[in-house]
Formats: C-alpha cells, structure tokens, sequence
C-alpha cells in the first residue's frame, strides 16, 4: 500500500474578475494615418440601414419623378462626402511601430515601381467595378448615346399597321444551333458513329417598322436613338414599347410585338357599352372604372418617366399607347411611336422643325400649337406642356370611346383650336361619363387647361393622381 501524501492545505479559489463590458462600436483602436504616424480614435458606429451612394442632381430629380410600379429596385440616397473619406477598420494583426521619418520622393517612386502585380489587378478590377455602378446609377447622356443595333435576320409576315412615316409588320427570327454546340461533358459510354445531334430552334416574334420612303430613314433612325437613349434606364420597360435594336440596312426598328392599341379597345368598348347601357353603368369609362383609373394611373407616370428623361413625345394619341395582356382581361399600357419626339437637355435650345411634326393629329394637339397652322403663322414644335395636354385628351377618349369632337372635318379642327375638349364632351353621346365630380373628370383636372401657365406638369399630375 502506497503510503498518503501530504499535499497541504488546498489554495482557495480566487473569484473570476468580470471584464470591462465596453461596446464594440465603442472600443478605442489603434490606427495609422497615411504619414503612419499612429494614433487614437474613438468612433462610434451607427447601425447599417441603408445603402448611401452619392448622386447627382440629375439623378435625384429622376429617381423622385419614377412611378412606384418602377422596376428599378435601386434604393439610394444622396450624401455629401467630405474630402477625406476613408474608413477606419482595426488591423488584423498589430502593426509594428515604423519610423517618423518622412520618404523621400525617390524612395516613393522606387516602392511603386516594386509593387505587386496583384496589387495593380485589384486597383484595376476595383476601377471597373467603380464604373459598372456608376453606369447604373448614370445612364448615358444623351450626347453619348448611338442606336442599338439588331442583326439577326428577320422573316417578314403580315401587317400590324401603317403611319406617315412607316409601315408595322410582324415579323419572326429563327435561329438554329446543334446541340453539340453546347458545352460537352465526357460520355459515360463511347457515342455512336450515326447518332447525329438533333437542331434546336429559337423562334420569336417582333415588330418591324419599315419607312415607307427614302425622307424617312433620318426619322427612324432619329427614334432608334431615342429608344436606345429611354432604355438605358431600366424602368423604361414598364412605360415604353420594348425596343432590340436597329437594323441600319434597311433603316428599321425591331420592337415588341403588341398588336392591340387603346385606340381598337376603346372603340370595341364603346359598341359593347352602347349595347348594355343602364342607369347604373351610364356614369363609368367605356372600359370600366377599374381599367381606366388603373391605365391613367399607369400613362401618366410614364408621361412623368419620359419628362424626367428630357423627353417630349409630340404624339401621344390612344393609336400610339400598346396594350400587352398581363391576363385575359388586364392590360399594362405602353407608350409607343418616338418618331415625333425630341431629348431636351437642361439649358437646350427650343428644337428645331422637326419633319415629323407635319404628321399631326389635331383632336390631340394642344391649342397652342394648333395656332402655327393657321395662314401666315409658323408651326411651333412640341413642349412638355402640349405632352399633357394630349395625354389628357388621349385617357379623354378611353373614358368615352371616341373623340370629344363630332361633325366635318373642318369642324372638328374649328373645335379642337378652342382649347375645351372636356366641354364638348359632356355635350356629347357619353358625357354623362365624364360628367362633373366624376371620377374621370377628377383625374382630367389640371391637365387640359387652355392656358399653358395653368396647365400642370407631368410631374405635379402624377403625385395628385397617385401614380
């Protein structure tokens, strides 16, 4: 037996001392400044919220003016950055103390000389990520912008329609590749000799608008740039007609196939009202309360899109709104047509005559430039104000199904110089649908005024409307 052994009288256990609880957001760490002289800094560091990017002017006008049914899901917010923005993050290990002594100019230009490769490719890979953003965030300017060009090979079908200037054809795009053009894998068996891969097409559908003359190609060119410039924003595809590009041989746009105009549907809801007429329905749109409040809702913020860009239309008109089924009975409008339109930069000069201009439609010009085509007057090109007022006589006539003027031609003309397309409405076959106090005649308010200083902008309809 092993004899006991004295271990003497146990050593207390002393209690644990608490550390200090100091936040992390509030402890002191050691830095070096860019003359790595170390020093002391106490920061406190809010919570991370939101993303804080600078932007300009520009682009914080536009991104107030874009609808809440945008698609550009970029939240932003504008800050002032001072000169020195670096941001202070603790070393991983600790950096050893370095001498006060100042370097000297060759030294300086020695140490970059003998940098790192790798440093050099991620000053690079940082540069262009720099610039990817900022291309987000800032589109092209309208200087910079050249038209999108299409060159796949398109089969002509069927016509969709016809204007001034062009003609509007479906149009398909097939293109065939083999299935051994994919990315191959080794086989788990050797492949057999007459097995010969099987093709794979593609088939879309567009819309091609061909110029019916020679005079016409500047013009579609003119709107290819246009649409290029409009798309660059993303949340130019929930307001304007989808474009692919420009094929520069034959002077033609490609664009989304969408065949149905709110012109067609106003009209087919007028035969359809006129048919079920009640006491009850007399008092709503054509198209129903529901859609047309929905639509107004939807072109005037697309109105206030095309205004933030610096756009002017020149030929809003149902012909030229499109109608891409979201179901079989829901529509989302889009605006379509730039063959009119110009880009006005901030400090721009008025534009200059455009050709297109001689191509109007009177039920839907703004009194003001209707005057220019008087004898002896000189025709004015189209503003932001004469925009509102078409668009206003536009959702005008989806709420009625037609054209508030009736009568010859000359009439309607006589009629539409005046300026009062609401009044002439509620003379007519279905003012009782924009009646007074209406819901119609609510959201026309402050869009079809005669007086252009009194006539509300883009911008100013959309908020009150809610679009």
């Amino acid at each position: 037996m092993e004899p006991s052994r004295d271990i003497g009288p146990l050593r207390q256990r002393q209690p644990l001392q608490s550390l200090p609880t100091t936040p992390l957001n509030k402890r002191s760490i050691s830095v070096m400044d860019n003359q790595t002289k170390p020093f002391s800094a106490t920061e406190t560091r809010p919570p991370l919220t939101e993303c804080t990017i600078p932007l300009s002017k520009p682009r914080q006008i536009l991104l107030q003016t874009l609808s809440p049914h945008s698609s550009l899901c970029v939240r932003t917010k504008a800050v002032d950055l001072p000169a020195s923005a670096d941001i202070l993050t603790p070393p991983v290990t600790p950096i050893a103390p370095q001498s006060k002594r100042e370097t000297s100019k060759d030294e300086t230009e020695e140490s970059m000389a003998a940098a790192s490769p790798l440093d050099s490719q991620d000053a690079t890979l940082e540069a262009k990520q720099e610039e990817s953003v900022s291309r987000l965030i800032e589109p092209l300017s309208w200087d910079e912008t050249t038209p999108k060009l299409f060159t796949e090979t398109l089969s002509l079908r069927e016509s969709y329609g016809h204007g001034a200037w062009s003609n509007v054809r479906r149009a398909t795009a097939s293109s065939s590749t083999s299935a051994s053009s994919d990315p191959l894998t080794p086989p788990n068996s050797p492949p057999r000799n007459d097995m010969k891969p099987l093709p794979q097409s593609d088939s879309r559908v567009y819309a091609v608008k061909t110029p019916v003359r020679p005079s016409a190609y500047t013009v579609l060119a003119h709107e290819a740039r246009i649409l290029t410039y409009l798309h660059a924003v993303p949340a130019a595809s929930t307001f304007i007609v989808p474009f692919y590009g420009f094929v520069s041989e034959t002077h033609s746009l490609v664009l989304g196939a969408i065949p149905l105009t709110l012109d067609e549907h106003a009209r087919a809801a007028l035969h359809t009202a006129r048919e079920t007429l009640t006491t009850r329905t007399m008092f709503d749109p054509v198209i129903g309360t529901t859609q047309w409040t929905t639509f107004a809702k939807a072109l005037i913020s697309g109105l206030a899109f095309l205004h933030s860009r610096h756009c002017i239309h020149g030929d809003i008109k149902p012909a030229n709104i499109l109608l891409s089924p979201v179901s079989d009975t829901d529509f989302q409008p889009l605006i379509c047509d730039f063959s009119s339109s110009v880009v006005l930069p901030p400090g721009s000069p008025p534009p200059s005559t455009n050709p297109a201009n001689d191509a109007i439609t009177p039920a839907f010009t703004a009194p003001e430039l209707l005057e220019g085509y008087r004898p002896g007057k000189s025709v004015s090109s189209a503003t932001f104000a004469s925009d509102v007022f078409a668009m206003g006589v536009t959702l005008l006539v989806a709420a009625i199904g037609d054209v508030p003027y009736q009568g010859m031609a000359l009439q309607r003309l006589t009629m539409a110089r005046e300026g009062r397309p609401l009044a002439f409405a509620w003379a007519g076959e279905q003012g009782s649908r924009v009646m007074d106090g209406g819901v119609a005649d609510g959201v026309l308010q402050g869009s079809l005024e005669r007086e252009v200083g009194r006539r509300a902008t883009a911008t100013e309809w959309m908020r009150r409307v809610g679009g």
